[in-house]
């Protein structure tokens, strides 16, 4: 075995040192050498080489700018990196034959291809995920990203990246000496275009095309539960390539007006009860603050911490319900979490790389969701965000949740900043004066930004918890830096509380962190202190989800341990713990929770984070029912909107 290994890595090697010299040498032909081979040959065995220099290139940036690592994983993943090379060179040569000019296409490719890959590997180093191709969709939010990201980039960095332009343009002028326009027969230029992109369009479609089956026998394993495992064993260019095809969620076979009203009226059949838990006097108040990077820390437990950073949060957990929120996402797309909050669907039925707020919310007029509920019972609805109002397309993606108002950061009244944000005590502030401007019962969803990263050192001024156990005085300060932040909310919190007690109507607030905080380098602050060793079980995946929840109320409630609970039943928790009625939708979400609780990716966990792998059989039913039932209602026609949501 070993020897086999061995003979596939010489051989490799060899066939790679060959194509580079050739290629190097072809680019050096003199005039004479010239008129032997002709000159357009010539031109496209230079894109050959470039497409192979930017295809290994694409891997030493996968593999942490290591080029041994590089060659081990080509050694490993050949026919991945062989056919991620044909990707490359098909672009090179479709944008040749359509410019005619050698060189300027070769620059504009390159730069394109290169700069592709250096955000794909910062996005894997500030999030811990790939660049996916529905990540352009936020392209316009860029001039508020990029100061998000500018804190972590020192001098150095900032010095290698002008020594690396510095380099190319060298580099360029080198070639350019050597590289003249050749005259091309138009006839052969389009013959080119099209064959260059007939190969694109193979890839990018390539579960319609015979593609499908050269990956299958080439030993390509798309894994879309795990993009980061998808991306590390199939590389970036075929790693992207899987998540081109930007459906949300995949059209089931049976989906049809007479199928979806049957399974409607099944459902008006067996769930007759209407009524919440315990039907209140008066309609309460509902507070959803989903709170940005909020996660208990005091869980490492190599850590040490000098006080509690929660302890408002840990007393009333303690005496209200509580448990852990099993948010969809890691250190960003926070949209994911409160559309799973708002609408009880799930992000594990759709597409990895989804975010529906940007590709498929506003195709609707409306869409059934829990503010659309609470208007039927004589709510007002008014959502809060402490940043811009275009981040994930909220400005229009709330008018189609049926929310009545939208306030952000341009209309807010409180709006004080702690750190780089609007801080959560001025968030909790503008919950209250919403509240006492309002008669009628109130739902509010809230989304604050107070602890969004880069938790930089000082950016909270003096920090009041010391931490040890940390070995990295990097990662020290950071993870002060954070708990900072998190001291902070934590008493706005209570601000929030104390102000709700005062409140004569009844008041429900839910409180939850939306993902954990992206600490350190590709999730490196977990791993180097034991909170988890490469993600790769189950327990370790559900703990990189794990937020708290707190269901909160100036009224009496059960002490309820929650458990593991994933947004989407947020709605039946709370319409039960407020007595609200329950359209048949939602009392069919109250029979799945307690079936299934949560459902992140392909896990189905019940409330004591135990994987649920082998389904019952009404299990089994009710997912497929609730598999139907949201493309129906999110992405088809929504046949069964008028029976579910009566």
């Amino acid at each position: 075995m070993m020897k086999d290994h061995l003979n596939q890595k010489l051989v490799l090697s060899v066939m790679m040192i060959f194509v580079w010299g050739i290629t190097f040498y072809i680019t050096h032909f003199n005039k004479k050498e010239m008129s032997i081979l002709r000159a357009s040959l010539r031109v496209h065995f230079i894109l050959f080489l470039l497409a192979h220099t930017v295809a290994l290139f694409y891997i030493v940036m996968q593999v942490n700018m290591s080029f041994i690592e590089a060659m081990n994983w080509i050694y490993f993943y050949n026919m991945q990196f062989i056919l991620s090379f044909v990707v490359i060179y098909a672009i090179y040569i479709l944008v040749y034959n359509l410019i005619g000019k050698v060189f300027l296409s070769m620059v504009l490719t390159s730069c394109t291809l290169v700069i592709l890959c250096i955000v794909n590997y910062l996005k894997l180093i500030f999030r811990g995920d790939p660049l996916y191709p529905s990540d352009f969709t936020q392209i316009t939010h860029m001039q508020s990203v990029i100061p998000m990201v500018m804190d972590y980039f020192s001098w150095s960095y900032i010095f290698v990246i002008i020594l690396s332009i510095v380099a190319c343009i060298v580099a360029g002028i080198y070639m350019r000496r050597y590289i003249q326009n050749v005259k091309i027969h138009l006839g052969i230029r389009a013959l080119l275009v099209v064959g260059s992109i007939f190969v694109l369009y193979a890839y990018g479609n390539f579960a319609n095309t015979f593609m499908n089956k050269v990956f299958q026998k080439s030993g390509v394993d798309f894994v879309l539960w795990n993009q980061n495992e998808n991306y590390a064993s199939n590389g970036f260019v075929l790693g992207f390539i899987s998540n081109l095809d930007t459906t949300v969620m995949e059209k089931p076979k049976n989906y049809s007006k007479e199928n979806m009203l049957q399974i409607a009226n099944d459902i008006n059949k067996q769930y007759s009860g209407s009524i919440g838990s315990q039907k209140k006097k008066e309609k309460p108040n509902i507070i959803f603050v989903m709170s940005e990077s909020f996660w208990d820390p005091t869980k490492v437990t190599n850590l040490s911490f000098s006080e509690d950073p929660v302890p408002n949060l840990h007393h009333y957990i303690e005496n209200f319900p509580g448990g852990q929120t099993i948010s969809p996402t890691f250190g960003g797309n926070t949209a994911n979490v409160e559309f799973e909050a708002l609408t009880s669907y799930s992000m594990s039925l759709l597409k990895s790389g989804s975010i529906p707020y940007q590709q498929v919310i506003t195709n609707k007029k409306e869409i059934p969701s829990i503010p659309t509920a609470l208007k039927k019972e004589g709510y007002y609805t008014s959502a809060i965000h402490s940043f811009g109002r275009t981040f994930f397309k909220r400005d229009d993606v709330y008018k189609v949740l049926g929310f009545d108002k939208f306030n952000a950061e341009d209309t807010m009244e409180n709006v004080d900043i702690d750190g780089d944000y609007i801080s959560d005590l001025a968030m909790s502030k503008e919950i209250i004066a919403e509240l006492e401007k309002q008669k009628q019962p109130t739902f509010i969803h809230a989304v604050t930004m107070q602890n969004h990263f880069p938790f930089t050192e000082g950016r909270f001024g003096e920090n009041l918890i010391e931490i040890s156990g940390l070995e990295n005085e990097e990662s020290k300060g950071e993870l002060e830096t954070y708990t900072e932040g998190l001291r902070r909310s934590d008493e706005a919190l209570q601000y929030l509380i104390e102000q709700l007690d005062n409140f004569d109507r009844p008041t429900l607030l839910v409180f939850f962190g939306d993902h954990l905080p992206s600490l350190g380098t590709n999730k490196s602050f977990y791993k180097e202190n034991g909170y988890i060793t490469n993600e790769k079980t189950p327990n370790e995946r559900l703990a990189m989800a794990q937020t708290p929840l707190l269901m909160y109320a100036n009224f009496d409630m059960p002490n309820d341990n929650l458990g593991l609970v994933s947004p989407i039943h947020f709605s039946n928790l709370i319409f039960d713990y407020a007595g609200l009625n329950k359209s048949l939708f939602y009392q069919f979400l109250s029979e799945l929770y307690k079936e299934i609780p949560v459902l992140r990716d392909e896990l189905k966990v019940d409330k004591n984070g135990e994987v649920i792998n082998d389904l019952t059989k009404k299990q089994k039913e009710m997912l497929e029912q609730y598999k139907m039932l949201q493309y129906d209602l999110l992405v088809g026609n929504q046949y069964s909107k008028d029976i579910l949501f009566k």
